[in-house]
């Protein structure tokens, strides 16, 4: 039986980063993390693989370059009301292909000397009093004195703690196609909010399929707002383009939001990436995942210095950081969005400051001023109370899941 100071459940960005970032903060504390993978690398992960360039600088700031073949991007369109709004970023991102970004990412902690272990799947985690004991499927029993769940949407830590699901879910399907006449340029990523009865968007992301240009699509549905046919809803958007479902292989995934009411941590265990919840209005999660682990590295770092591994504190460092502002502000946005839908899409597209301000977020660039100052130019008077009373309520985690109105 092993005994380790912290054990990380899950290998994909979130897990990585934070075995990396512990590395660069506190490489003693390092030496004694373990990372458990379930499957073997490259393993397929299903995602559009659209990553905001604040991945990228936080990944600089330890060192760490990801080289793997990538689309880079400079632009995001939205498309909605017979409009194709698109607005530039420097630094904006790339689209990546999983199966390639996660297996580099992992080399790169087990060449700093981090214990990656694959093929290691997770079937009990009880937290005690002293410590946290791990029991994975053949049997094998690991000891640690803080385990970090980064094991996704049906993560076995969350379960095994009792901590809830939560309410935020959406449902996803995606398939890599042809170029079509009609697609923007390869920097642009594309979100295709046109059609009002889909609780969510359809997507097309650049991307490279074995070296050749392609284009991944696909549709984002939220649950929460009710069930929905992800599949027709995918042939209807391939339809539109002049392709048809059946030539394609179909990657349907679930995705989990960050809910301001869950809890994502219990004495001597914290979760991060999608175990604690991405952006649930675009499902936005690679860069926010990076950035989940740099901040629970430091909060670690923190925990072993003091000796008190509570981590009663944990939803309030993610709230308080600059992606945890930038997930709450999503929260709120789709909180605001679905209910006033034809309003909201209106100041869209007469003000491309809004457009602006998520492409300077996802870039993790600067939020400029001026930028900020044509947002709430184009914010009516009577809008500011109903929306400071959403802000309110969805921090102290009372807001409701939206109703199109």
């Amino acid at each position: 039986m092993r005994t380790y100071d912290v054990v990380i459940v899950g290998g994909g960005p979130a897990g990585i980063s934070t075995a990396l970032h512990l590395h660069a903060l506190d490489p003693a504390l390092a030496e004694r993390t373990l990372v458990l993978e379930r499957e073997h690398y490259p393993r397929e992960k299903y995602c559009a693989g659209g990553i905001g360039g604040r991945a990228k600088k936080a990944l600089a700031r330890i060192g760490v370059t990801v080289d793997v073949p990538a689309v880079p991007v400079s632009a995001v369109a939205m498309r909605t009301q017979g409009t194709t709004l698109r607005v530039s970023e420097p630094d904006f991102g790339q689209v990546v292909r999983r199966i390639e970004f996660d297996h580099a990412l992992a080399r790169t902690a087990t060449a700093r000397g981090i214990t990656v272990r694959e093929g290691a799947a997770v079937r009990e985690v009880v937290a005690t009093a002293d410590g946290v004991r791990i029991v994975l499927s053949d049997g094998e029993v690991v000891l640690a004195r803080v385990v970090v769940g980064a094991d996704g949407v049906g993560g076995v830590v969350r379960r095994c703690l009792g901590l809830p699901g939560g309410r935020l879910r959406a449902q996803v399907i995606e398939c890599d196609t042809e170029i079509v006449a009609s697609d923007l340029a390869r920097d642009t990523l594309l979100f295709d909010w046109s059609d009002r009865t889909l609780h969510g968007y359809g997507w097309d992301f650049p991307t490279l399929v074995k070296g050749e240009p392609r284009m991944c699509r696909g549709v984002y549905v939220i649950r929460t707002m009710g069930p929905d046919n992800v599949k027709e809803r995918l042939r209807a958007y391939l339809g539109a383009r002049g392709l048809r479902i059946e030539d394609y292989t179909l990657k349907p995934f679930g995705e989990r939001g960050f809910d301001s009411a869950d809890p994502i941590s219990k004495p001597r265990a914290l979760l991060v990436g999608e175990a604690a919840g991405i952006d649930i209005a675009t499902g936005e999660g690679i860069a926010q995942a990076i950035d989940y682990g740099e901040l629970a590295a430091r909060r670690l770092s923190r925990a072993f210095r003091s000796g008190d591994f509570t981590f009663a504190d944990w939803k309030r460092n993610v709230l308080t950081s600059r992606f945890g502002r930038s997930l709450f502000a999503r929260l709120v946005m789709y909180r605001a969005y679905y209910p006033n839908r034809p309003r909201t899409e209106q100041i869209l597209v007469d003000n491309p400051a809004f457009l602006q301000l998520f492409a300077q977020d996802f870039a993790g660039n600067r939020l400029r001023t001026r930028t900020l100052l044509r947002a709430a130019a184009a914010t009516s008077p009577r809008d500011v109370p109903w929306l400071a009373e959403l802000v309110r309520d969805t921090a102290r985690g009372r807001g409701e899941a939206p109703r199109e109105a």
